[in-house]
Order: C-alpha cells, then structure tokens, then sequence
C-alpha cells in the first residue's frame, strides 16, 4: 500500500501536470467552441444580412415595376385634362371621344384632333350646362329618334324608296349595326347617348342663333385665290402675275379648289363675319384706322387658318340676299364667337379649366393610333 508521504517526487509531480493538460483540454475545447459558436453568429448575421439586402432589391424591384404599371397603364387615363364647374374630363374620356370621331369617319388628324377635341367636349359641356337657360330642352325621345336615323349619328337601315321591307328584318339590323358599334368604340349605350345629345344640342344651338341672322344684308362681291402656306408657291410672284395676267386665269391655274369659290376664282356676295380674318380688308376697320378695300383692287395676301387667300373686290358693299353657303358659314362663325366668348368668361372667373401638355398629347395619339388599323376600310369606320 502506497501512502502520499511514500510516494517519489515524479509521482508527485505528475498530479498537477496531469490536472493542467486535462484544464487546458477544457480551455481548448472552450475556445473551439468559442470560435464555433463565433462563426456561426457570423454566418446566420451574413445570412439575414443577406436575406434583407435580397428582399429590399425584391421590394425595389416589384416597386420599379409597379410604378412602370402605374405610370404606363393604370395613371395616362385617369390624369384630369379639363373641368366645367364640377364635371370633370380625363384623358381617357378623350381618348373614347377620338376612338368615336374614328369609327364615324374612318380617320382622324392626330396633329391637331386631340386639342380640339378636348376644346369641343369643353364646349360641349358648356352648352349642356347653358341649356335650359337658351331655350333647348332634349329628351330621351329625341335621342331615340337621332338613333334610330341615319348617319353620322344613327344606326337604323336606310331603305331605298318603293322596296318592300320587313320591319322585324329592319329591327335587327339596327340593333346589330348598333351594338358593333358600341363593341368597337368601347361605349356604353349610355355613354353614346350623351354624345348624341351633345350634338343634337349643338344643332339646336345653332339654329337657334341661326334665328337672328338678318337676310338680306349688307355684303360685298368678291373673288379670290387660295393657295395652301406648305404648297412652295411664292406668294409674291402670284401678285407679280397677277399684274400682267386675268384674275380669272391666274385663279384658274393655281388657286386649290374648295367650296366657297369657284375654279375661277369667283365667290360672290359675303356678308361681314363670315370670314372674320378678312372683315377689316373688305369692311375696313375704323378702330384700327382701316379702310375697306376699293373696288376692283386686289388686297395685300392673307393668311389665315384656310390658307394664303388673295381677294379681289368686285362691287359693294350692298344689301343682297344671302345664299345658302354663307348664312351656313355665318351661322358656323356666330356659333364659334359665342364659344370663344364663354371660354374666356369661364378661363378669367375660374369655372372653366384645360390641361393638355406635350406628354399627354403622345399619349393619347398612341392610344388613339393603335386602333386606327382596325377600323373598316371606305367604310366610315362603320
């Protein structure tokens, strides 16, 4: 039996160092562990870092594309483009209104419709709103009535005179020529009703004002030669011909053919407003110390929205009876000054509102263009 005062000094020795290797085992293992546990933190904080880098580019990028949805489709139609009091009008009302103008005509001038055309349902609205007060009071028999005529604003079969027809025959065409037309446009029957009743409105108007037109009245006797302003014709070398050579003839070699005048060049009998852009050259204008033109002279060129228009005045002025084309054309003109003149009375007391920039512009010529290649073709869009 060994006691602890027998044992030798190596045994003694050999207690401690082996109670140091097995403490620093421990430590090492604890250090591993350390170290384990260390690089695991590590890597689970590189994981969630990484995780919410990877989510916030997923959030960025569901951001980016639903901000492009937003812009591109969701946005264009809803973005206001003008008001009438409360009533309100979006780029997408515009866009429908232009998508009709299309099936009724086949085709639409996208350089200059989409701003007028957003004027004309200001315009509109206007008159709408105007109505009772001027004496116009359309019904929904009228605008059944309207439907059920014929073009531009009706849908009814047109029959020749003397053929036999069935008149259940005849119902089912109109209701078919009907609803194609509302499928093509994207209308509603409601919605094509208040632009019939629009125009319906605006030929009341028009007749109404129509009323007040004096005939006879005083006009002058005119000729003239139109000459388009993009045509590369120099408007100076017409005048210089036209020292030299018949009016009628120079008309006849050059001037663009048009309703009012003939290939002569002769228009007739014009009464003050017709033509406001030349009232001051053949009615002179004493506020601006402006003296109508003479008898058998030729005016200085004008140019107006029409074209470049060269006049020769023949006699007048003079109380003659108006001819149908002008109290047409004066009666379009007094319908025009009377919208010109709400519009600045609604623009200055703040109840009448337009908005329509570049931007816009494309955007509904885009959208109006990508039904262009589907409308019938020598049809009229119908």
């Amino acid at each position: 039996m060994a006691f602890p005062w027998s044992r030798s000094d190596s045994d003694a020795d050999a207690v401690p160092q082996d109670r140091r290797r097995r403490a620093g085992g421990r430590r090492a293992r604890q250090e591993e562990a350390r170290r384990e546990s260390s690089r695991v933190t590590k890597e689970r904080r590189h994981q969630r870092i990484a995780f919410g880098i990877g989510g916030v580019l997923v959030l960025v990028i569901v951001a980016v594309l639903g901000y492009g949805v937003y812009e591109e489709f969701y946005k264009p139609p809803r973005v206001w483009a003008g008001s009438v009091r409360d009533v309100e009008f979006t780029m997408g009302d515009l866009v429908q209104r232009i998508r009709v103008l299309q099936q009724l005509t086949g085709q639409v001038d996208l350089s200059t419709v989409p701003f007028e055309y957003l004027r004309d349902m200001v315009d509109a609205e206007i008159l709408r709103q105007a109505a009772p007060g001027l004496g116009i009071a359309l019904t929904e028999e009228h605008i059944d009535e309207a439907l059920r005529g014929p073009p531009p604003l009706g849908f009814y079969p047109q029959v020749p005179a003397g053929q036999e027809t069935d008149p259940g025959q005849l119902e089912r065409e109109f209701n078919e020529n009907y609803q194609a037309f509302l499928t093509r446009t994207g209308l509603s029957d409601e919605e094509y009703r208040v632009i019939v009743q629009e125009q319906l409105a605006s030929a009341w108007f028009s007749a109404i004002l129509g009323q007040g037109i004096q005939d006879p009245q005083e006009q002058v006797e005119v000729a003239w030669i139109r000459l388009e302003q993009q045509s590369g014709i120099d408007v100076e070398e017409v005048v210089a011909r036209l020292e030299l050579q018949d009016f009628a003839t120079v008309a006849n070699d050059l001037s663009i053919p048009e309703d009012f005048a003939g290939t002569d060049g002769y228009v007739g009998w014009v009464p003050q407003g017709a033509f406001p852009q030349l009232d001051s050259l053949l009615y002179g204008d004493p506020d601006k110390g402006e003296e109508p033109l003479a008898v058998g002279e030729i005016g200085n060129p004008a140019f107006t929205q029409d074209g470049v228009l060269i006049v020769r005045k023949l006699a007048g002025p003079e109380v003659q009876p108006l001819s149908d084309i002008m109290a047409t054309k004066l009666n379009a003109e007094l319908v025009i000054q009377w919208r010109r003149q709400q519009q600045v009375q609604g623009s200055d007391a703040g109840w009448m509102k337009m908005k329509f920039s570049s931007k816009w512009y494309s955007w509904v010529a885009e959208q109006v263009s990508l039904t262009a290649s589907n409308l019938p073709q020598g049809q009229g869009g119908r």
